[in-house]
């Protein structure tokens, strides 16, 4: 019986859709005018958020779980998400700009306080070359290579119980190199598509590791403008001067993209 870990989970992921993509009949071609071509794709992600997060000594981890199907409407402050990419030939580059804040009056307290309330506000900005592996008409896998940089802000209200209530902020940053791959595949002659990503990276060299996977499915209503439905799990183990980020963030994503 094969068992899988949530450190496993992401290798899983990348060789399945990189299987899944390579599995159909297409070839290292590229737009043979040259030309460049640009796409704009706001989306929104309804995402909850599990995990443990930390801002300062002497205080407890605060766990927190909110479901993105039955809690996130009333726990979600503001949200707001963009991807822009720009290409010409086999080479190109994409800029992937999230931001969320999440706030939880469920989160667990611990021993020593009655209550608490987390709310954290981040803001998740990539930014990556890409290089055209294989397309074929509409179909096509793109390698990814970039960073991501992550600016998130906690704050942690403690109600009173063993201990006098009390309330800590903080704010940390940092980068993580990345690597990943994304692609697109028709549904055969009609309008629908599938379309694929996949990344990781951290490494130590900012968080411990991160992992981020989205598939969508899409209906290409024009040559310029198509609408997708699809869900995005990521998860970032980040640990740093007292400053404990170990969560995971996932749900449904609607989008809508135009190319010109």
């Amino acid at each position: 019986m094969i068992r899988l870990s949530m450190k496993t989970v992401p290798v899983y992921i990348g060789w399945i859709l990189t299987i899944f993509i390579l599995a159909f009949p297409v070839h290292a071609e590229t737009d043979s005018d040259g030309k460049w071509q640009f796409q704009i794709a706001p989306y929104a992600w309804l995402c909850g958020q599990k995990g443990d997060l930390a801002t300062q000594p002497g205080l407890p981890a605060a766990e927190v779980d909110i479901d993105f199907y039955d809690d996130i409407l009333g726990n979600i402050n503001g949200s707001f998400s963009l991807i822009g990419e720009a290409r010409k030939g086999r080479y190109g580059v994409v800029a992937d700009i999230d931001y969320s804040d999440i706030e939880d009056d469920e989160a667990t307290a611990g021993p020593f306080y009655s209550t608490l309330t987390t709310r954290t506000k981040s803001w998740i900005v990539s930014a990556a070359g890409l290089y055209r592996l294989i397309q074929e008409d509409q179909t096509f896998l793109d390698a990814v290579a970039g960073v991501r940089y992550w600016s998130v802000d906690s704050t942690l209200e403690f109600g009173a119980g063993i201990l006098p209530a009390t309330e800590r902020s903080n704010h940390e940053d940092w980068v993580d190199p990345l690597i990943g791959i994304k692609g697109l595949l028709p549904l055969g002659t009609s309008k629908f598509f599938i379309s694929g990503a996949f990344s990781m990276g951290g490494f130590g060299m900012g968080s411990d590791f991160m992992w981020d996977a989205m598939l969508n499915l899409g209906y290409q209503w024009t040559p310029m403008f198509s609408i997708t439905v699809g869900y995005r799990y990521l998860d970032v183990d980040y640990d740093e001067n007292d400053f404990l980020y170990d969560v995971s963030q996932q749900g449904l994503v609607f989008g809508l993209s135009w190319r010109f």
